[in-house]
């Protein structure tokens, strides 16, 4: 996702049912913000219109200081009773020096209230703004201990293609290892979910993007954390041995779902039979891990690969797993068999 670290502060905390986002910011600020998450829902055909309200820093304030106008903006959040408050700020209100948690901390909702400083002093990228915003809303969960057999997982993007698709791979190969879910922080989760983010016994990040929250959380819970969701055929099989282990599953228990896994990816592969020493010529990559998921499924499948060979293109996406790659090969076989 591009721009700046509030779009990427946005895209995570104005997601959460039961919340209301205040954005204490310039009204021109807010709405070049807005209109790129406008666009992205549209995009991902979501029909969820976030709740959020915008403190409108008037060029007034920006010389005599907008502290007044957050208070008035939370005082009109507070009016709807949300179950949570959660401030997010552009750029102006550090450049001016408005002490944002104060007010925050000085506010009748502040025990529902969590500040998110995401100004990126005129820089910071929205990587940094996801991060900012995961680690901040953690501190709705307290340490606690962990209920054996739930994971917890990080960095899902609430408007990322492919979503659900990926969740469903995941969530197929945790169940191997007797494994569920107990919280996607923050994907379609209420306030009341991201408070169980405590009790997972690890957690698994949907990607590097997430890395820096990952550090922050599995130091706050000492819990384990997974880098990422399993990159194609060999990656499922790494995923099964780290994620068991960092679970606290049997290593007979891992070994038999290495095992079940082996031969589901070979059932699968078999189903492609017909791509067998065709020669192709692989596209550009698009999103960096797919050539490499590439290569073994040509590998896999004894196909060549040949600047001569008919060209396939690579997925816009990682493909996780043995779905992910799947849906490669189907493109892959139309554009072989079908031109």
């Amino acid at each position: 996702m591009a721009g700046c670290t509030l779009t990427g502060a946005l895209s995570v905390a104005c997601f959460i049912p039961g919340a209301v986002t205040v954005v204490h910011a310039p009204k021109g600020c807010a709405h070049q913000t807005f209109s790129m998450l406008h666009a992205m829902m549209n995009e991902a055909e979501t029909n969820v219109v976030p709740e959020i309200l915008v403190s409108g820093l008037s060029d007034k304030d920006v010389i005599f200081g907008g502290e007044d106008c957050l208070r008035l903006a939370l005082d009109r959040a507070a009016a709807k009773d949300p179950e949570l408050i959660i401030v997010v700020t552009s750029c102006v209100p550090e450049t001016i020096g408005d002490d944002c948690l104060a007010v925050c901390r000085e506010h009748a909702f502040a025990d529902r209230t969590i500040y998110i400083p995401t100004s990126g002093f005129l820089g910071g990228s929205a990587k940094d703004g996801e991060n900012a915003a995961l680690i901040g809303l953690s501190a709705l969960a307290k340490p606690a201990e962990p209920v054996p057999g739930t994971v917890g997982i990080i960095g899902e993007k609430n408007l990322e293609s492919e979503v659900e698709e990926n969740f469903a791979e995941v969530s197929r190969l945790l169940d191997l290892l007797g494994l569920t879910v107990s919280v996607r922080f923050c994907r379609n989760a209420g306030v009341s979910d991201l408070r169980k983010l405590g009790t997972a016994s690890c957690f698994i990040l949907r990607d590097g993007r997430s890395a820096d929250a990952g550090r922050e959380l599995g130091k706050r819970f000492d819990r384990p954390v997974i880098p990422e969701f399993p990159r194609g055929l060999s990656g499922s099989i790494t995923f099964l041995q780290e994620t068991g282990k960092a679970a606290g599953v049997s290593s007979e228990k891992i070994e038999e779902a290495i095992i079940q896994e082996t031969e589901h990816q070979k059932k699968m592969l078999e189903k492609f039979a017909d791509l067998a020493g065709r020669e192709v010529c692989l596209g550009v990559e698009p999103f960096e891990g797919t050539l490499a998921v590439a290569k073994e499924a040509l590998k896999r499948l004894e196909m060549t690969e040949s600047p001569a060979g008919i060209t396939v293109r690579l997925p816009f996406y990682l493909p996780v797993g043995v779905s992910g790659t799947v849906k490669m090969l189907h493109l892959w076989r139309r554009a072989i068999l079908h031109g």
